[in-house]
């Protein structure tokens, strides 16, 4: 396998053989954390943009304009919607975007992040006539186990809930690669915190997880909260500790789909 642990890119290349990767795409997508139904400040640690690039194209010239920037042919993409809560009343355009994106030969799979309190039933229905043709991922932010700490950082849902979105994408789609969104050294959490996290989600039997350390960007809530010393960040190596102990309790037959975050240098206050 090259690695200790069943990663993503591994997972991918056993399934299509041949080389595959994500694009990432901007819909108009909204959160009911942000649009009044649950809340409207979002999560402190959430930008503008969502976790995404700001919006600008329709998601189909932003799938045509990234295929035809690309020189292998050999290649498969998964088209990812990525920014906000894409399943939230957003039902007939992304539809709609996975209907036309099919007509583009190397897309392989569609992969849709969103909250585990924002899934739609038409969708999931949608992607259950596709799953054989396509790999259907859904993206689900767990954050934490620690219902104290989801408050603090004002995510407007309980850490429950993701088990019963589980269960409701198993009832619904019956192949579905479901991933879990996990972040690491949220406000005042520990290796205790980080473990229980991760009891949550091996008690889910979800496919696969992404680790996230907490950092902080620019014109968020939780910038406030860092340049008023209230905020710490695990650096580096504390933090490559952490995952490394996490790894050694996860199944092999677990999919790896990231190890860190990326974040845009410009928009970044800490860690650096």
């Amino acid at each position: 396998m090259g690695n200790f642990y069943n990663s993503y890119s591994n997972f991918l290349r056993e399934k299509f053989h041949k080389d595959v990767y994500k694009i990432s795409l901007t819909s108009n997508a909204t959160c009911p954390n942000r649009d009044g139904t649950l809340g409207t400040g979002g999560c402190i640690y959430c930008s503008a943009s969502g976790s995404g690039k700001v919006y600008v194209k329709p998601v189909y010239d932003q799938v045509k304009d990234f295929l035809q920037s690309q020189n292998n042919v050999n290649r498969g993409y998964i088209a990812y919607f990525q920014s906000f809560s894409n399943m939230f009343k957003n039902r007939d355009e992304i539809i709609k975007d996975m209907k036309r994106i099919s007509e583009f030969e190397p897309i392989v799979g569609f992969s849709i992040a969103t909250r585990p309190d924002a899934l739609d039933n038409d969708i999931m229905d949608y992607l259950n006539s596709i799953k054989d043709r396509y790999l259907i991922q859904i993206e689900l932010g767990l954050e934490t186990a620690n219902n104290i700490t989801l408050e603090k950082i004002n995510r407007k849902i309980k850490a429950e809930q993701y088990l019963t979105a589980v269960k409701q994408i198993r009832e619904r789609i019956t192949d579905c690669h479901i991933v879990c969104h996990v972040i690491l050294g949220l406000l005042d959490e520990n290796m205790d915190d980080f473990e229980n996290t991760l009891e949550i989600f091996l008690r889910s039997k979800s496919d696969g997880i992404k680790f996230h350390h907490l950092f902080v960007q620019k014109e968020t809530r939780l910038s406030e909260l860092f340049n008023q010393g209230r905020v710490r960040v695990m650096d580096e190596y504390e933090y490559i500790d952490k995952v490394l102990m996490l790894l050694e309790m996860i199944p092999p037959s677990i999919v790896i789909h990231r190890m860190k975050s990326s974040m845009v240098p410009k928009d970044l206050i800490a860690p650096l």
